[in-house]
C-alpha cells in the first residue's frame, strides 16, 4: 500500500479529515479529494450546496454518469441527520476521452461534482450539523485504480448564509459546465447495426461541431457519431452496442457544441425510439 493511500485509510478511520467548515483535502493516487460548502451555513427550510471536488494529476481521469467503454462513475454515500436530504450528483458536462481505442466519458483537471442538500424547516438555530461523505472513485490513464474516502464537515445552522469567497467561482464554473435542457425533438430509430437519432429545432450546433454522449449505457457504442445536417435538422448515426439487449422508451443524449464560444453549453435531450418499420413509441 502507497504512503498516499495509508493516510487516506488512517485519516478516514480516525475521523479526522474534518474542520468546521470545510473537508481537509486528502490525497488518494492520482486524484486529491476534498468536501467543500458553497455557503457557510445551512438555513432552515432552504437548500444548501455540497460538492466532491477532485483535483486530478495530469493525464489522469474519473468518470462521468456513463463511463463509455470502460470505468465506472464516481459514486457518494451521504451520513446527514433526520429530515436532511441529499439530491444525486449534478453531472457536469464530461470530455471525450479516447484511450488504446476505446471512448470514455469523464473528467480531467479540476472537477466540482455538485449535490443540493435540502435543509429541513425546524432545523434548529444556533446548532451545528455534521456531515459525513464516503465517495469511491475509479482513477485511470492507462492502468486503473479504486478509490475511497471518508470525508467530514460541520456546518452551523443559521438564520441567512453567505457564500465562501474562495468557493464562490469554483460553483459558479460548476454550474456552467452544467448542461441545460434542449427544446429540441426528434427520434431515435434502429435499423439493423445502426441507430440514428434525427433532431429538429432552433439553434442546433453546427454538423461538424457537435458531439453526442448518450446517458444509458449498452444502446449505442461509444465512438463518435457520424453527424450530418438534413433539411429539417440534425442526423446522428451510432453504432449499434454489441451489448445491446432492450429497447428504450426514451433515448437520452447529451449534446455537445464543441464551437470555442463562452456562449456554447450541452444540451440534454431525450427522444423516443423506434425500431425500423414500426410506429412511433411515446416518450
Amino acid at each position: 500500500m502507497s504512503v498516499s493511500r495509508t493516510l487516506l485509510v488512517i485519516c478516514a478511520a480516525l475521523g479526522l479529515c474534518a474542520t468546521r467548515a470545510i473537508a481537509r483535502p486528502l490525497a488518494g493516487d492520482h486524484v486529491r479529494v476534498e468536501l467543500v460548502s458553497e455557503k457557510n451555513a445551512f438555513v432552515p427550510g432552504q437548500r444548501t450546496w455540497l460538492a466532491l471536488r477532485l483535483t486530478h494529476e495530469p493525464h489522469w481521469h474519473t468518470y462521468w454518469i456513463n463511463p463509455g467503454d470502460s470505468g465506472l462513475p464516481t459514486k457518494l454515500r451521504w451520513e446527514l441527520p433526520p429530515e436532511f436530504k441529499a439530491g444525486d450528483i449534478v453531472w457536469p458536462t464530461p470530455r471525450r476521452l479516447e484511450v488504446g481505442g476505446l471512448y470514455n466519458f469523464g473528467y480531467e483537471g479540476r472537477t466540482l461534482l455538485p449535490v443540493a442538500i435540502d435543509v429541513p424547516a425546524d432545523a434548529r438555530i444556533g446548532s451545528t450539523v455534521h456531515v459525513a461523505l464516503e465517495a469511491k472513485w475509479l482513477v485511470c490513464r492507462e492502468e486503473c485504480i479504486p478509490g475511497k474516502a471518508m470525508l467530514k464537515l460541520a456546518l452551523p445552522v443559521a438564520r441567512s448564509a453567505a457564500p465562501y469567497s474562495r468557493w464562490q467561482r469554483t460553483f459558479a464554473a460548476a454550474r456552467a459546465l452544467q448542461p441545460a435542457a434542449a427544446a429540441w425533438s426528434g427520434s431515435a430509430r434502429l435499423d439493423g447495426n445502426r441507430i440514428e437519432v434525427a433532431l429538429r429545432g432552433e439553434a442546433l450546433p453546427q454538423a461538424d461541431q457537435l458531439d453526442a454522449f448518450p446517458v444509458q449505457a449498452r444502446v449505442v457504442g461509444y465512438a463518435p457519431p457520424k453527424v450530418s445536417r438534413r433539411a429539417d435538422g440534425l442526423s446522428l448515426v451510432f453504432d449499434k452496442s454489441e451489448y445491446f439487449a432492450a429497447i428504450p422508451t426514451a433515448f437520452d443524449l447529451l449534446i455537445v457544441d464543441r464551437k470555442p464560444a463562452a456562449s456554447a453549453r450541452a444540451r440534454t435531450v431525450s427522444v423516443p425510439f423506434t425500431i425500423a418499420g414500426t410506429p412511433a413509441a411515446t416518450p
